[in-house]
């Protein structure tokens, strides 16, 4: 019995195959390394950015605090955002390798291989979380945080791993698609963080009147975190308060953190079973999983039908690139549908806000949030979609056949981006439309002669015109940045898993960096700001609240005021100065790809 049981877990062959391979493995190392090193700029950061001379004890454990709330969040962001990449691959890996069968065809049973599947990548994961343990033991030094919070932190991270590896695992053994596969859980997962915190924090101050823990908290990461870091103003209820209930929900309410680790472990054991018992059957059904399985039995008898011949565009690559590679990441109706729930929402709030069930301020926090999901899921499918954009066609062994032809580097490269950045056209409409929707109320309700809130735009007319600059500007970095990862590594996944990690360590920096300078320097505080992609869209939106000391009123919505012109010239001259820096990084990026595009195709095929 103690046999078989080690053998699901330590003694796990698949676990002992990953880790003894991957112990050895460089740029495991360079990840940690990397992962690191972005702990400690954020402590660094925070800390100077809380320094003021001399300081009493009481003001070191403050500072301590403020350093292990900033860690913490990055931590558990990290995690977010790793683990299903990590894990999403560890079953069609093995498929994509054709080792897959192989592995059926063992002694193993199908509880071996999903949790051996399914450890072997949170060992890398758990790697993570204790290489960043000496930065949180050193906030210990100074007080104000306790031994005990640390172990809660690092149990959420952990447990968000252990469910959102488990989630991946079984869309992967269903679905049995690596890449759809991660970015079809991106989108939902960043739909349900940003719908139930917003939620949340709504609840607080329009139903609870205050501060403090709902029962949203007990199944949200970041709430559940935050009732550790921060619980004196986001405190749990009395005891007192919930004497009437039971035993479980009193347990739920009056500690959610722990049981959001419960919560989480116990519904990650409630999706391996399932995924175990249905492991084999699927493979003997299809190849390619179930739903294209049943996919191929409703559109039996169609292929016969004819279609209609598409026009190709100058550049056949990018032609290729944005009508068929870039389906990797989900195209025709349900890239669509994402499209028009963003709309459908953004519709939604706009309606609450004219019949008055949500306020000025709240009108535009909603917006923002519902913008940043937007952009945070056009990022992601951006990098997705340009780091499997050069490994497929090395996997597929296409292309060799590209190199034989006349197309030289600089032009297969410019017709990649190209492509790429058709395909993202869409998605970098979303939130360009949707400002559009404000801005037409707006104007709507200024030639009815409507009263509106003072005087004040819900937001400014101009950021439907540099909102989509910005957003293009950036998509296209994006890419750029996914392009040269996947024309480095030589295999699908660890392209994508490099450059999703690259684009979170980046956005996180630029973000802890941005919000800093955006509310610190005055009037070129946000031309800083404005570097990080995340500031940005928060400067747009909301910029009274993002940029107080840039103006000397917070009233930068009041029309015909000085702190609304400043207002206008500040943000305006930041976005173009953003939008620049971020062409001439896509430009020197793009040159070095030119120059050294045949010597990295030489070494990989060697």
């Amino acid at each position: 019995m103690t046999s078989s049981l080690l053998r699901l877990a330590i003694f796990n062959p698949i676990l002992l195959r990953v880790v003894m391979a991957g112990g050895r493995r460089l740029r495991h190392a360079f990840v940690r390394w990397g992962y690191l090193g972005l702990l400690i700029m954020v402590l660094l950061v925070v800390q100077l950015s809380s320094a003021a001379g001399e300081r009493a004890l009481s003001d070191l454990a403050k500072a301590a605090s403020q350093v292990f709330s900033a860690i913490s969040y990055v931590q558990l962001a990290m995690i977010c955002l790793l683990a299903p990449v990590f894990c999403a691959a560890a079953i069609t890996q093995e498929r994509d390798s054709q080792t897959y069968n192989i592995l059926l065809a063992t002694p193993l049973t199908n509880l071996q291989i999903v949790l051996g599947s399914l450890f072997s990548r949170l060992y890398y994961v758990v790697a993570l979380l204790l290489s960043g343990l000496p930065v949180f033991a050193i906030t210990l030094l100074y007080g104000g945080v306790t031994g005990q919070s640390i172990m809660l932190s690092f149990a959420i991270a952990m447990s968000t791993a252990l469910f959102t590896g488990s989630l991946a695992i079984a869309i992967a053994v269903f679905r049995l698609g690596s890449g759809k596969t991660v970015f079809w859980f991106y989108v939902f997962n960043a739909i349900y963080l940003v719908a139930v915190y917003l939620a949340d924090q709504f609840w607080l101050s329009g139903v609870k009147g205050g501060g403090g823990t709902t029962v949203l908290t007990g199944i949200h990461p970041f709430l559940a975190l935050k009732s550790v870091v921060s619980a004196t103003a986001y405190p749990t209820p009395e005891p007192g308060a919930v004497a009437d209930h039971m035993l479980l929900a009193k347990w739920y309410l009056l500690y959610p953190a722990r049981m959001y680790v419960a919560i989480t472990t116990v519904a990650s054991l409630a999706m391996v079973v399932p995924s175990a018992i249905v492991l084999r059957r699927i493979a003997q059904v299809s190849d390619a999983g179930l739903w294209a399985f049943l996919w191929t039995v409703l559109r039996r008898g169609k292929e016969g039908r004819t279609r209609r011949a598409r026009s190709v565009w100058q550049n056949p690559v990018a032609w290729r690139e944005a009508a068929t590679r870039a389906g990797f990441s989900g195209r025709g109706l349900m890239r669509w549908l994402t499209i028009l729930v963003g709309l459908a929402a953004a519709l939604a709030v706009m309606y609450m806000y004219h019949t008055k069930k949500l306020d000025l301020h709240w009108a535009r926090m909603i917006l923002m949030g519902l913008v940043i999901v937007e952009f945070s899921v056009s990022l992601l499918v951006a990098t997705n979609t340009s780091a499997s954009a050069v490994t497929k066609e090395r996997e597929s062994q296409t292309l060799d056949l590209l190199l034989v032809t006349p197309i030289t580097s600089r032009y297969y490269i410019w017709g990649k981006l190209r492509g790429l950045v058709s395909f993202m056209l869409p998605f970098a409409a979303v939130p360009t439309i949707t400002m559009l929707i404000v801005v037409v109320y707006d104007a709507v309700r200024t030639m009815m002669g409507g009263s509106g809130c003072g005087g004040e735009w819900v937001v400014w007319p101009e950021t439907v015109l540099t909102m989509p600059l910005y957003l293009t500007a950036i998509m296209a970095w994006a890419c750029m940045l996914g392009l040269q990862l996947s024309l480095k590594w030589s295999r699908t996944i660890v392209a994508v898993m490099a450059s999703v990690g690259a684009l979170a360590g980046i956005c996180a920096v630029l973000g802890v960096c941005g919000f800093a300078a955006a509310g610190s320097f005055g009037p070129v505080g946000p031309v800083v700001g404005a570097i990080s992609p995340f500031t940005t869209i928060c400067m747009l939106i909301y910029p009274g609240e993002f940029m107080q000391t840039a103006f000397g009123s917070g009233k930068v919505f009041e029309i015909g005021t000085s702190a609304e012109l400043g207002g206008h010239v500040t943000v305006a001259v930041s976005i173009l100065v953003a939008s620049t820096v971020y062409c001439l990084a896509i430009w020197g990026m793009y040159r070095s790809m030119v120059k050294n595009f045949d010597m990295i195709i030489r070494k990989q095929h060697q």
